[in-house]
């Protein structure tokens, strides 16, 4: 269905593609992968005809495909769904279908019934359940992922394009999209799937694209090749994939929750975090995991209980107090709520740590000079790429831009490091970096409680699992006691009387 050859794209002096060459079949779900900065994006935009390569060909079906410009793309049969939602939250599914559509005419108004029927139509066709007559932003997470799939096809589509679709997804969630895509397959349409969760991929894709560097490095049937030989084609290398050993020094408590709870339709709950430990939160979305985070944070007006850091009593809401106290937060949406993105790479590392780089004067000015040696050696420390210290950071690969939202907060301040899905949407280096991290702080007698959607994450780098379902702790148990199958129990578990579920 889609032939490249040869493909090329330079940016100033960088070499984005460099001869990529693909092949996806019509009723096959097709992988593209590759480390952040690979080429993928840049891949996926020539198909788009966001950019123009500077060479090679593209063959849809046989045809030579070279479009002039985004619509003429979609009218050679190919669907875009990319990784952040572009819906409006306060229209119903069918009416985000036709955003950037004719709208159906009756009369010279607007046929609304034509338009619901029409959505409702290729609803059915594929067999999902979902309501179209509510706003999308009272829909899950994975609902209106499905809501911007059908809007892609609305009309005939021969090549899906999906990329990351599955990145903010519970498990569960996850599991309902795959099988969408899988029927998509089935009905003959040929899909670009572009993932870094690679037990995803083994469970959904029938081939694979490799890119590095911005070339193919390798492609076949996925049922012909192991994980580790896929890792080995992105990274150009064996990565070492450590598991979560067994505990070090195990000190005193740094956080402890007692009667705690975001908000007062939750239950109370009771948790400690101790020096050396690095545990790890699962629970499906609306499980209540983000918001105790938040609320750890002291983001949440609403919380009640109390909370002791060091040992000492802090109020329950009040971010300052958290920061005086050695406490880190990095949020899960980095676009919006993490970084600044207009602002420099300078700007944004400097950010959580104002203080170290004062001026030795009685006036509160920052030394610039200061600042920008304490960055470089931040940024060198935790391997993080980039161009100028005065580049946007969001010219920087999303792994990158994560490495700067944690690695800016560690150092004599920080005890405590609250993380709500810190890879996400990352590759599989940047992860592997983050999780070193992450080690070393708690070796170094730091404390770290970070949230993950993805179980394989939470295996490799919790030394201690827990669960949350429904408000409540339902699993609190070391990673040795721990497997696949009992995080999913705990996961549906409906506790009656705040009982925790132990592994066995």
């Amino acid at each position: 269905m889609l032939q490249i050859d040869g493909l090329t794209k330079r940016f100033g002096g960088v070499m984005a593609l460099d001869g990529v060459q693909m092949r996806v079949a019509a009723g096959r779900v097709h992988a593209l992968l590759g480390e952040n900065g690979a080429g993928k994006s840049t891949l996926l935009k020539c198909l788009s005809s966001v950019h123009r390569p500077d060479g090679g060909t593209m063959r849809i079906a046989g045809r030579a495909y070279a479009p002039a410009d985004p619509h003429a793309a979609e009218g050679s049969g190919l669907r875009f769904v990319h990784q952040e939602l572009n819906l409006v939250p306060g229209f119903t599914a069918y009416e985000n279908a036709f955003v950037g559509r004719r709208y159906p005419r009756r009369f010279g108004l607007v046929g609304w019934r034509e338009m619901r029927a029409r959505f409702a139509a290729v609803r059915d066709r594929h067999g999902l359940d979902l309501d179209i007559d509510i706003a999308v932003g009272q829909l899950s997470t994975a609902k209106c992922q499905i809501v911007e799939i059908l809007r892609s096809l609305m009309d005939e589509a021969r090549i899906l394009v999906l990329d990351e679709p599955t990145a903010s997804l519970s498990e569960g969630e996850a599991e309902i999209l795959r099988g969408v895509v899988r029927r998509l397959a089935d009905h003959g349409c040929a899909v670009i799937f572009v993932s870094h969760r690679l037990d995803e991929i083994f469970a959904v894709a029938d081939d694979y694209t490799v890119l590095r560097n911005g070339r193919t490095v390798g492609e076949g049937h996925l049922k012909d090749t192991t994980r580790d030989q896929i890792v080995a084609l992105m990274a150009g290398e064996e990565l070492k994939h450590e598991r979560a050993a067994v505990p070090g020094k195990i000190g005193a408590p740094l956080l402890e929750l007692s009667g705690f709870t975001p908000a007062s339709f939750r239950p109370p709950l009771a948790l400690t975090v101790a020096q050396g430990e690095i545990v790890g939160l699962y629970g499906v979305v609306g499980s209540g995991r983000s918001s105790l985070l938040a609320s750890i944070w002291g983001a949440n007006s609403l919380a009640r209980g109390e909370i002791k850091i060091n040992g000492k009593v802090l109020p329950c809401s009040g971010i300052a107090d958290r920061i005086a106290a050695g406490v880190a937060y990095v949020p899960e949406d980095r676009r919006n709520c993490g970084l600044v993105m207009h602002h420099s790479v300078l700007d944004n590392a400097m950010l959580p740590r104002l203080s170290l780089y004062r001026a030795i004067s009685k006036l509160p000015v920052l030394s610039w000079r200061a600042a920008r040696r304490g960055v470089r050696k931040l940024l060198a420390d935790r391997n993080v790429k980039y161009g100028k210290l005065s580049d946007r950071v969001s010219t920087l690969s999303g792994g990158n831009q994560q490495k700067i939202m944690i690695g800016r907060w560690f150092g004599d301040e920080a005890g405590l490091l609250l993380l709500d899905e810190p890879t996400r949407g990352v590759d599989v280096r940047s992860k592997a970096e983050i999780h070193a991290m992450c080690r070393r702080f708690a070796e170094s007698g730091g404390a770290v409680l970070f949230v993950t959607s993805d179980i394989e994450e939470l295996l490799m780098l919790a030394g201690r699992v827990l669960v949350m379902a429904h408000g409540r702790i339902t699993l609190d148990a070391p990673n040795d006691a721990v497997t696949r199958q009992s995080v999913l129990d705990a996961t549906f578990h409906a506790p009656d009387h705040g009982d925790l579920q132990k592994a066995d």
